[in-house]
């Protein structure tokens, strides 16, 4: 509770709502995305001691119309899909601004069945999204109830009007839901762009953005640095000699840093530095050119991470506790093999707590890293480390 009223506090400051929400989930306590169904206007404790993202600091919704939310959904209970909040909300104070960010920001994401692309999906030749499509008629809705008759026996005429059927999509790519979290709450919500490279980063970065900021670099002085991160913002521009640079801030789970290229360096990696990008950074701290009592992460080649596995990645260890393993479990990962045909070679290591025993068995068989280790890293059986 303490935490939640310290975000509410901050609540129109979105860089301190980043900062205390990274605190907050380091400590272990989980921040929920925002729901139209728990949500408050500030940021609020569920049952399950949990804190939910308050509505109010979504960027786009007013409080008059989280406040219009809040008050139906008290009245007449929770919303059962997009179709009854549209209905029963004023959609003059709920508008198409409002409930576009809501929805970006996951708030609709309570509703079976659906999934935040659907709301923005257009048809072949229609220039209105989804979403605009049931505003629309949850509008005609709306009109038809309050100019229905009071009927014989006194009671409003029902109003029956045919759903809009949901569109089929594909959802949205784990990097364009972060992204587009990103544009309406300030940061990532349900995961960070580096998620997607948990085994690179692990395998072949060694420190992180923390390690070159200011205040820790000095301990690295001399020594090779290698890191990965997301570009969440950059600059191209030319200095007063009329010579190309760029700066840039890159940013990891915990922690961002502004770093700089010149020249040669700057034009071979102009294509790779911008906002988004999935960089690997290696390099060496030195002393800052033109000021020896100064060192600085000097940057000698930059990649991009979703490269890494196929490139860096020479062998696979497939770690399994000996009482997971079945006849199941077997079969599918002979056949997993068999559909992540390539060059790297790869090895299963069986365990076993109570007596320390370790069982290393090298394949004969090759495969595709990239292939093999998306078929393998949803199998909870399964540990995989690169190398």
């Amino acid at each position: 509770e303490y935490m939640a009223s310290v975000l509410t506090h901050n609540l129109s400051d979105i860089k301190k709502i980043t900062f205390f929400i990274d605190e907050t989930r380091r400590m272990g306590i989980p921040v929920l995305s925002p729901d139209v169904n728990e949500s408050s206007y500030n940021f609020a404790v569920n049952k399950k001691g949990e804190i939910r993202f308050g509505m109010g600091a979504v960027k786009g919704v007013g409080e008059n119309a989280v406040s219009a939310i809040i008050e139906e959904r008290k009245e007449n209970g929770p919303y059962t899909d997009i179709f009854d909040l549209t209905r029963r909300v004023n959609l003059r104070t709920v508008n198409k601004r409002s409930l576009e960010a809501l929805a970006m920001a996951g708030a609709c994401d309570t509703f079976e069945g659906s999934h935040r692309a659907q709301y923005f999906q257009k048809d072949n030749g229609d220039n209105q999204s989804f979403l605009e499509k049931v505003i629309k008629h949850a509008a005609d809705y709306q009109a038809q109830k309050s100019g229905a008759q009071v009927s014989l026996f006194g009671g409003d005429s029902e109003v029956e009007m045919p759903e809009i059927k949901m569109p089929d999509c594909d959802p949205w790519t784990n990097l364009e839901q972060l992204k587009n979290e990103k544009e309406v709450t300030g940061f990532y919500m349900s995961g960070h762009p580096l998620d997607d490279y948990k085994y690179e980063i692990d395998a072949f970065c060694h420190n992180t953005v923390s390690d070159i900021r200011e205040e820790n670099i000095a301990g690295l002085n001399g020594q090779k640095v290698v890191l990965a991160g997301i570009i969440s913002s950059v600059n191209h521009r030319m200095s007063k000699q009329n010579k190309p640079f760029g700066n840039f801030v890159i940013e990891d789970w915990n922690d961002s840093v502004q770093l700089a290229m010149f020249s040669e360096e700057y034009l071979k990696n102009k294509h790779l530095l911008e906002e988004g990008m999935a960089l690997m950074l290696s390099g060496t701290v030195q002393a800052r050119f033109r000021d020896s009592k100064q060192i600085e992460f000097r940057i000698s080649t930059i990649s991009l991470l979703a490269e890494a596995m196929e490139k860096m990645t020479k062998h696979i260890t497939l770690t399994i506790n000996v009482f997971s393993v079945d006849n199941a479990l077997i079969a599918r990962l002979k056949q997993i093999a068999s559909e992540s045909e390539g060059n790297c070679s790869y090895t299963v290591c069986l365990y076993d707590d109570l007596t320390k025993l370790n069982v290393k068995m090298p394949s004969r068989n090759r495969v595709n890293p990239r292939t093999f280790v998306e078929k393998l890293r949803n199998i909870p059986e399964v540990t995989l480390t690169l190398s």
